[in-house]
């Protein structure tokens, strides 16, 4: 019995390693985002990957895949001439006006590098002695880097409406109207992670008993948008001070421009297989039962146990109540009237807070930008938001993972102190923290 346990343990542990494959891969062709756009046009470039994959065949026919895939992305995006595009800003006296940015030749040339998690089922089938015919179908998940833009116009037409008297301001360029000619900058913009359908197919060919050689086509289309949506911010930055380093935002994520960005990459796919096969082993002989028996008993070996290491989690550290008080208690002052930049003083006590967040990965945060009562609700809210906004982006500069912080703008409905006094409203522009336990 002992023998023939022996035989089909070994005749399993065979036939699932026979079953196993490591690849490598490398694809490339037209990679990059498609978008639908009422007022422009964007075109894919090529690009291209490498990646590793596992695969574990269950039958003869069929099994299942996965693995890591690095991407490398670019594409182009032109804006129609004669758009214009529109977005609130408050101007160096603190009076919201309507910032209307109309371009010539506008252009931006994107790329970013993604990483992808494939979930495939695969499919084979022999058309000849050394070659198979095979299929993939499936998912991914890809994680995408910053995408880099570099934005160019030949005219940038400045513009500042002021609603409330009714005033068109387009030639004042010490406070930041006018044009600018010949105009070119670069920047970096977040997108989000995305779903993907996933085909490919083609031939193998044996190489040699454990290696084969994939070649074919593959597909990857994007179910989910890759764009931030930031439909209050314009393409290029308002600069109070004048026409001069005018930023570029860039365009992926005004909704008012870009409708859909999905992720679309085709091409021609090479991959090298190996098996994790073992040589077979040699059948094990039963030994012929002698005749005569003795009647001594058995002599058995005592067999040593071997003891399992029982790994320990790393222990968690825990925020304490110092800490939590440091980040939540006092809010985030934005004193002066329209303003949305992180100061100086502000930085001090973020960079501290980042550090807290660093050390405990199971706390989120949650972002409020608020307001005094100048202005319309409207007009507050985006302010609120864009103040919750820029102390997001500095934490996430200093390393902070951007999905652990949520933001929220309560506006001026919520104020710390009455508006009343006057000395009040500096109190009600603020950014408050509030941390969230996720385990």
């Amino acid at each position: 019995m002992k023998i023939k346990a022996t035989i089909a343990i070994l005749t399993l542990f065979s036939v699932t390693i026979k079953a196993q494959e490591i690849n490598f891969k490398i694809n490339g062709g037209p990679s990059g985002i498609i978008y639908d756009s009422n007022v422009g046009d964007g075109k894919l470039k090529f690009g291209g990957g490498i990646g590793v994959g596992y695969t574990y065949f269950f039958s003869d026919h069929w099994g299942i895949s996965t693995g890591v895939d690095v991407t490398y992305n670019q594409n182009s995006f032109k804006l129609n001439n004669g758009t214009t595009i529109s977005t609130y800003e408050v101007d160096d006296q603190t009076s919201a006006f309507e910032y209307q940015v109309t371009p010539t030749n506008y252009k931006e040339e994107q790329h970013f590098i993604g990483f992808a998690i494939p979930l495939m089922m695969q499919y084979r089938t022999a058309i000849a002695s050394q070659t198979e015919l095979y299929f993939g179908f499936g998912g991914k998940i890809m994680f995408p880097g910053k995408q880099t833009v570099k934005a160019s116009a030949s005219e940038l037409q400045l513009s500042g409406y002021y609603p409330d008297i009714n005033l068109l301001i387009d030639d004042l360029p010490s406070h930041g109207f006018g044009k600018v000619t010949n105009w070119q900058d670069k920047t970096t913009v977040s997108l989000d992670p995305a779903f993907m359908l996933s085909f490919e197919t083609g031939l193998t060919f044996k190489l040699a008993e454990k290696t084969k050689l994939y070649t074919g086509l593959y597909v990857d289309y994007g179910l989910t948008d890759l764009a931030k949506e930031t439909p209050n911010t314009n393409i290029v930055a308002y600069n109070p001070s004048g026409l001069d380093n005018i930023q570029a935002n860039g365009t992926v994520g005004n909704s008012k421009i870009v409708q859909e960005s999905r992720y679309l990459s085709a091409g021609i796919q090479l991959k090298l297989g190996f098996s994790l096969a073992k040589d077979k082993p040699e059948p094990v002989q039963p030994k012929a039962e002698t005749v005569t028996q003795t009647q001594t008993a058995p002599v058995q070996k005592e067999v040593p146990v071997q003891q399992k290491v029982v790994e320990t989690p790393p222990a968690k550290t825990e925020l304490t109540t110092e800490e939590r008080n440091y980040i939540e208690k006092q809010p985030l002052a934005f004193q002066e009237v329209g303003n949305t930049s992180v100061t100086p003083e502000l930085a001090t006590r973020l960079d501290e807070i980042a550090k807290i967040l660093k050390s405990n990965k199971d706390t989120d945060l949650n972002i409020t930008g608020y307001t005094c009562d100048i202005g319309t609700e409207k007009r507050n809210l985006e302010i609120g938001m864009k103040r919750a906004q820029a102390v997001s982006d500095y934490l996430q500069n200093k390393g902070i993972e951007f999905n652990r912080m949520h933001l929220f703008s309560k506006g001026e409905s919520e104020p710390l102190v009455p508006n009343t006094p006057a000395e009040n409203k500096p109190l009600n522009r603020r950014v408050t923290l509030t941390l969230i336990d996720t385990k």
